[in-house]
């Protein structure tokens, strides 16, 4: 479709009541964006310490099967906090990210990270020691997707267009 667009549902977004609230509060905004953060570093500090566990690095005397186990809880809460705060973001600033094109970056790195986390990067983290070649690659490959997406992520305040 010619000419189809999701600027009008953007621009509709940064116009509600609540996307209004918080782009006028600098306090709330400084919140949203803490709390985003700290989202951040749950996660990536998760997927790092099983990450490196499988290239050699990380808590060699437990395997990253278990580790990944006893994580997951603070993994999916990192991720969880990171999907609830980043709409809210998004929202008071949604035509500039709409126009940003590190934002779609991010947003097509976030989908891949995601889908890869819960799928391949999964399977070989469940199935280690037993696939040690495999399990290298799928951390390098975990880890280069959720750096690109936080390095996507900083790289739309730093391009923003007006």
């Amino acid at each position: 479709m010619a000419g189809w667009s999701l600027l009008p549902a953007f621009e509709w977004l940064q116009h509600t009541d609540l996307a209004e609230t918080i782009r006028h509060s600098a306090a709330l905004i400084a919140t949203l964006e803490i709390v985003h953060l700290l989202g951040l570093t749950l996660l990536l500090g998760t997927i790092m310490m099983i990450d490196f566990t499988l290239l050699g690095w990380g808590i060699g005397r437990f395997p990253a099967s278990k580790i990944a186990i006893e994580l997951n809880g603070w993994t999916v809460a990192g991720l969880a906090i990171m999907l609830i705060s980043g709409p809210l973001i998004l929202i008071s600033e949604a035509v500039k990210c709409y126009r940003s094109p590190a934002f779609w970056i991010k947003m097509t790195l976030l989908a891949l990270a995601i889908a890869y986390h819960f799928t391949i990067h999964r399977k070989a983290v469940l199935a280690e020691p037993a696939l040690r070649g495999n399990v290298k690659l799928a951390a390098s490959v975990s880890l280069a997707l959720w750096i690109a997406v936080a390095l996507a992520g900083k790289g739309i305040a730093i391009f923003q267009s007006s």
